[in-house]
């Protein structure tokens, strides 16, 4: 995908958020890898606004959850409110904004399209809407969100693939992105996952689905042999 600097790409990612920012200071400071900030001399970066919006976004996750869910245990709750928050959820809200065409990272960074760096920018952009508006503006933003969000009720390939190597103590799978390709508006993503010493690759229009297909081959595989 080609990254568009400029005002213009900076309005289209907050008309996708629903979300237009009265101090524009806020945005690019969420929008601004740690490694960014050293390179150029800045003196702010996004990893308190990440701190901040962590907390707001778990806040307004268990409320919806609490009146979605009235029957659910405290365990429940908790399990839910991890995946609506944390790891492909994020990420597949990030690929949904197109983050990655605004988020200033370093050259240094070895890994720039890394989903736990645009995990750690949506968090920050959701601190930044706090700072910006208030509790009532994040929190429609992450109800919007979390109104399509897709919370799964069996295992996902990610999820089975981790457990099944840590059954077999082993260490966790990686994964890496190794390409995307296409316009910015229909994007193929190529990944490899790297587990039990062999990698396996998967390819989507979105880098989740992408991850899923190299770790359900991964997991079909490493079961075959397991048998």
């Amino acid at each position: 995908m080609e990254r568009i600097d400029g005002t213009q790409s900076l309005m289209a990612f907050q008309r996708r958020l629903g979300y237009f920012f009265h101090d524009d200071s806020i945005l690019s400071a969420a929008l601004c890898h740690a490694s960014y900030a050293y390179e150029h001399g800045l003196p702010v970066n996004n990893e308190r606004l990440e701190f901040l919006g962590d907390a707001v976004m778990g806040v307004v996750a268990a409320h919806v959850l609490y009146e979605t869910f009235p029957e659910a245990s405290e365990g429940e709750l908790t399990r839910r409110r991890v995946e609506l928050v944390r790891g492909e959820a994020l990420t597949d809200w990030a690929d949904e904004l197109e983050i990655a065409l605004v988020l200033k990272c370093g050259k240094s960074l070895k890994d720039p399209s890394s989903s736990s760096i645009f995990e750690d920018a949506m968090e920050a952009v959701v601190g930044a809407v706090y700072l910006d508006g208030g509790f009532d503006a994040a929190s429609r933003v992450i109800r919007r969100h979390l109104a399509t969000a897709k919370v799964g009720e069996s295992e996902s390939a990610k999820s089975k693939l981790q457990a099944l190597l840590q059954a077999r103590g082993m260490e966790l799978p990686s994964y890496r992105l190794l390409s995307a390709d296409g316009p910015s508006h229909a994007p193929m993503f190529r990944v490899s996952v790297s587990a039990a010493g062999r990698t396996w690759e998967g390819t989507g229009t979105r880098r989740k689905n992408a991850e899923a297909e190299a770790a359900a081959k991964a997991v079909e595989d490493l079961t075959e042999e397991e048998e």
